[in-house]
């Protein structure tokens, strides 16, 4: 019997994990293809929210997606004098600060000849931005949403910023 409910209970976790993934995948797709990027990229950039949303679910997919929009609407780019990186917009600080606690993203981050060419790198550019939200979220400020994001940007209104924007998305997906 005790066989019986670990294995329903395992099965139902899956399939609501699964479900969760398949949730995240579908909004990310949608809100980034709508921002105009191809659909490889999009699947790209999809798949690894959803897969760091399912390891990281205390940061919510469709605030780190509105945190992306408030960012860079989905571009790839140099930003802030050549100084930040990407679709997050990250900064070597905070790159560092992420691959401190992330050994498997140091291992691939050191890959890369420099920090500028992390734009080179989508999915690990995502995989950083994530898991430094969450690190902000579980160090800082005690998973606080709002004050992570106003941590995020330096910012304390940042957050109105990625909630507005949050609440567009939701209107367009």
């Amino acid at each position: 019997m005790k066989r019986i409910t670990i294995t329903i209970l395992l099965i139902l976790t899956i399939i609501t994990f699964t479900n969760e993934y398949n949730k995240a995948y579908k909004y990310v797709y949608n809100i980034a293809t709508y921002y105009g990027v191809n659909e490889s990229r999009a699947n790209l950039l999809a798949n690894t929210i959803a897969t760091e949303y399912e390891k990281y679910s205390c940061v919510p997919y469709q605030v780190f997606t509105a945190l992306i929009v408030s960012e860079t609407a989905f571009k790839n780019v140099y930003g802030d004098n050549n100084k930040a990186v990407g679709y997050c917009q990250l900064h070597e600080t905070s790159v560092w600060y992420v691959l401190n606690f992330f050994p498997d993203l140091e291992q691939q981050y050191k890959k890369i000849n420099n920090f500028q060419s992390l734009i080179k790198y989508p999915a690990l550019q995502i995989k950083i931005g994530y898991r430094y939200l969450y690190l902000i979220m579980k160090y800082i400020t005690n998973y606080n949403i709002v004050e992570a994001l106003n941590y995020w940007n330096n910012n304390s209104e940042y957050y109105k910023r990625v909630f507005n924007i949050l609440n567009y998305l939701e209107k367009i997906y």
